[in-house]
């Protein structure tokens, strides 16, 4: 009988050690009825959109006021698969979108649709030479230039673990890469339902025989 309330007594204080209800975890514990698999990844998700924003401030401060200005143009292409450019997963669409919106809330000029032809090429009149001269439309300079436009490209590797991304802000008018950064997400939940090739079969197999033999 002693022993049997030495018994409990030590499965309360394991339950309620540090003010926390352990009472499931004990109750799997000491009736060996704990789960025998469980999913490869865990239902807590990294907080990819943050990733994606911290990405997005390095691009912009990377970015100097004579290469492009409040006034440029910038559009915005989906990312890509560098190992299948011709995969047409949301991901992509997703990443571009976030890193863009990030960008929109610098005060960068985030333009929907497809670049003019202009864009592609300098005004009359108006060479290389002028914007490393004087900069672009700065103040008190004798030749107000026009803004040039960019876009913002990138593109994706998909690996075990992660998924390796890389963004740049090209300039249109002369292919200049004036902003360029890396960084990697972790292969969560949500990444996999964003990519198609990653998902996996939803059902877990158990680790342990569930079933003898005769």
């Amino acid at each position: 009988m002693t022993a049997t309330l030495l018994f409990a007594q030590g499965c309360g204080n394991r339950m309620w050690e540090d003010g926390k209800d352990t009472a499931s975890t004990t109750f799997d514990y000491v009736f060996d009825t704990a789960p025998t698999a469980r999913p490869y990844h865990d239902t807590a998700e990294i907080p990819v959109i943050e990733l994606n924003y911290r990405a997005a401030d390095t691009l912009y401060a990377n970015v100097t006021r004579e290469e492009l200005t409040r006034e440029s143009a910038l559009f915005v292409r989906r990312f890509v698969n560098r190992q299948d450019p011709g995969d047409n997963a949301i991901f992509g669409y997703v990443m571009a979108e976030q890193v863009a919106d990030r960008l929109v809330q610098h005060g960068m000029l985030v333009t929907e649709g497809e670049p003019n032809v202009t864009d592609f090429s300098y005004a009359a009149g108006v060479t290389p030479d002028d914007y490393r001269k004087t900069g672009s439309n700065i103040t008190g300079s004798t030749k107000p230039l026009p803004p040039r436009a960019a876009k913002l490209t990138g593109s994706y590797v998909i690996g075990e673990d992660y998924v390796y991304m890389t963004a740049k802000v090209v300039r249109l008018v002369d292919s200049a890469v004036v902003s360029a950064h890396n960084w990697v997400l972790p292969v969560t939940d949500n990444i996999r339902q964003m990519l198609p090739q990653l998902r996996i079969d939803e059902g877990l197999t158990p680790t342990v025989k569930t079933s003898f033999g005769q």
